[in-house]
């Protein structure tokens, strides 16, 4: 039958399906062995086949699906002296209709301005296609719902801006196009500014610096916080980097301390599909930017994240925004492509008749005026529905009539720059624990004196300034202090907390402070205030400042600890009226570190600075020690724009025993920022 070359021809077409050696030697009536032959000159020219043995058969099959049994690497040289800015986005999801091309180009924008040269898209570039039930159910929603539609359509408008590379994984949605396209090959031979890092997973080296950037599998969790750690739980104890990127979760959250390294979770650059809205699954838009500096050995030095969070999606579509192909002069954003029409053939020429069209005109004038038929006029009009043009047919006294709404012209930026905005920056601590044998007053001496050097003048302490006295519930807990009552405590406070001119401390009562109001009637921030000038009480457990419109909750709760860090923030989160709602909740009694964005509250659990305690090590409570530096970037409404949210953590080795006997010393080693004596 034939020659080789057009039997070859059938085979791939064939083996598309999974097929038996067998059956295609019968069918194109040739040995096993001259089809074996075949499937090696198809794979000589490319073609991914996969060959298998069972039932006492060998089967092969075309298999475009990525290789996930190897992990790629990729190296970066960068001098050591300068530090680098990297941003990291996820799930663009091109191709639906829910895509924002205006906030990516928004992003890319602040990127350049703020000196990004690596962009690191985590996966999901495309919505993909949509079979079966998902077709028929979502469709709609989708722009195109062809593979290499959507890739065209990202190669055509994702932003372009020289100087910034943008490395990027492929996710599970990117697999699904598998047997028809690449997705990551073929983006990367059409952007020569787009580099292709692999599957679903990449290790990433600046100098000596190790990221691991990964999408995780879509989970169901109500807690956020369950994804991340979760994978952290699954990590072999050789695997050794300095963060982790995780993309999938469609969150955005950092846990600077976990498994001896720092978990990052990547939110999306797309605005909530009607498939997520099905799923009841989270959805938070935004970007994450680092930024690090090296030792003098290429290593890791400081890494400091900044968030940049997109609380209401853009309204404009990719075919209302103008793309992005721009040169940053270092003070000027040049659009190259300012002034280009967007290429939609088919669309376009319908677009027109939109442009031509009264605010209501009757459908027999309009259908007169354009020489076409009822039918091919009500076609015009679905297309431009279809299209996300607010346009409708209505029936007014017996007539039809066309109904055009005209469409709001959006500002390009989205995002206002920083230097358009209010700036605080505050210094926040927690559980300190004075008149514990486990405090650990150089620790908090050491991250006061950085605060005090980079020039923050607001200290907020977040309760549990001392360790209180539970003798009458925990008779041994009078071998667990050194001070004894309530007057002892407050001298030790009034007398070491640190001091600097001009420097402000506000501070909340936690519930081991409220232990002396129970067993002395002593409102232990009362008195600190009353002899220190410099110490603001602001009230038991809870209280709101303000800084002009940005509400700011400090929170001390009560209870125990959840293994799952974001449990107990949704769950108070979620009872919170719209219309109630802070800014930024800065949360202490825990004794964990962690950020998350949730329900457009940016949500901070403060570590504490005293070592683990019998009591703590007993009941299993991690201890997780250190302090945070929060740069607030706000607009006149109080919301929150840019969120610089840096921690610095102590570890085991920095633990002194009977730290409390000098506590006036700090830990050199931890200062970053030098004095400004």
């Amino acid at each position: 039958m034939g020659n080789v070359e057009e039997i070859k021809k059938l085979i791939k077409n064939d083996i598309v399906k999974e097929k038996t050696v067998s059956t295609l030697a019968s069918k194109y009536e040739i040995s096993e062995l001259e089809v074996l032959g075949i499937i090696k000159k198809l794979k000589d020219e490319g073609i991914n086949i996969s060959y298998y043995e069972k039932n006492q058969d060998a089967y092969v099959i075309i298999n475009d699906h990525p290789d996930f049994s190897k992990e790629n690497s990729y190296y970066i040289k960068e001098n050591i002296n300068d530090n680098t800015k990297v941003a990291f986005i996820a799930d663009t999801r091109f191709g639906s209709k829910k895509e924002q091309i205006s906030i990516l180009n928004d992003m890319y924008k602040k990127f350049a301005k703020e000196g990004v040269k690596y962009v690191i898209l985590a996966g999901n570039l495309l919505e993909g296609p949509y079979k079966g039930n998902d077709a028929l159910e979502f469709g709609e929603s989708l722009i195109t719902n062809d593979e290499i539609s959507q890739a065209n359509h990202l190669i055509d408008y994702y932003p372009k801006v020289e100087g910034i590379k943008t490395l990027f994984i492929t996710g599970k949605n990117d697999h699904k196009c598998s047997k028809i396209l690449n997705v990551g090959e073929y983006i990367a031979k059409n952007r020569d500014d787009m580099i292709y890092l692999g599957p679903k997973s990449c290790k990433i080296y600046f100098n000596d610096v190790s990221f691991k950037v990964e999408q995780l599998k879509k989970g169901d969790a109500y807690t956020i916080a369950y994804p991340p750690q979760k994978y952290s739980r699954s990590m072999s104890s050789y695997e050794d980097y300095d963060a982790i990127f995780l993309s999938g979760t469609l969150t955005c959250q950092h846990f600077p301390k976990i498994r001896d390294t720092q978990i990052f979770s990547i939110p999306s650059v797309v605005a909530r599909t009607p498939k997520m809205i099905s799923s009841d699954q989270t959805n938070t838009i935004g970007s994450l930017v680092v930024d690090i500096s090296y030792t003098k050995n290429g290593k890791l030095k400081r890494l400091v994240p900044s968030i940049l969070p997109y609380y209401v999606p853009s309204k404009e579509s990719y075919l209302t925004t103008k793309k992005l192909n721009a040169i940053y002069d270092g003070t000027t954003l040049i659009n190259l492509n300012e002034n280009s029409e967007n290429k939609h053939e088919y669309f376009s020429s319908i677009e027109k008749i939109y442009k031509l069209l009264k605010k209501e005109q009757s459908f027999v004038e309009l259908r007169n005026k354009l020489e076409v038929s009822d039918e091919e006029l009500f076609g015009i009009i679905e297309v431009l529905k279809q299209y996300g043009r607010p346009i409708d047919i209505v029936e007014e006294n017996g007539t039809l009539v066309i109904k055009k709404i005209f469409q709001k012209k959006y500002d390009n930026e989205v995002k206002p720059p920083k230097e358009e905005l209010h700036k605080k920056e505050i210094f926040v601590i927690s559980d300190t624990h004075y008149g514990s044998i486990w405090c650990q007053p150089s620790m908090v001496n050491t991250s006061a004196y950085e605060a005090y050097n980079r020039g923050i003048t607001d200290f907020y302490h977040i309760g549990d300034i001392t360790d209180g006295d539970y003798s009458r519930i925990r008779p041994n807990h009078v071998n667990e202090v050194f001070l004894y009552g309530a007057t002892g405590q407050v001298d030790y406070v009034v007398e070491n907390l640190p001091k600097y001119p001009g420097v402000k401390w506000h501070a909340i009562a936690g519930s081991h402070d409220q232990t002396h109001q129970f067993n002395y009637g002593v409102v232990l921030g009362e008195e600190i205030a009353k002899k220190r000038n410099d110490f603001e009480y602001l009230g038991q457990d809870r209280a709101f400042v303000y800084f002009d419109k940005c509400k700011v909750e400090l929170f001390h709760p009560g209870g125990g600890t959840s293994r799952i860090y974001s449990t107990k923030p949704q769950n108070g989160i979620d009872q919170m009226p719209s219309k109630t709602k802070p800014n930024l909740s800065i949360r202490g009694h825990y004794h964990k570190v962690y950020y998350m964005l949730y329900r457009n509250i940016h949500l901070v659990l403060a570590p504490c600075n005293v070592d683990q305690s019998n009591f703590m090590m007993k009941n299993e409570i991690p201890n997780l020690m250190g302090n945070y530096f929060i740069t607030i970037y706000y607009n006149d409404l109080g919301n929150i724009e840019y969120l610089d949210v840096e921690p610095m953590i102590f570890d085991e080795k920095d633990v002194r025993k009977y730290d409390f006997e000098n506590p006036r010393k700090n830990i050199r080693s931890k200062v970053l920022t030098k004095s400004k004596k």
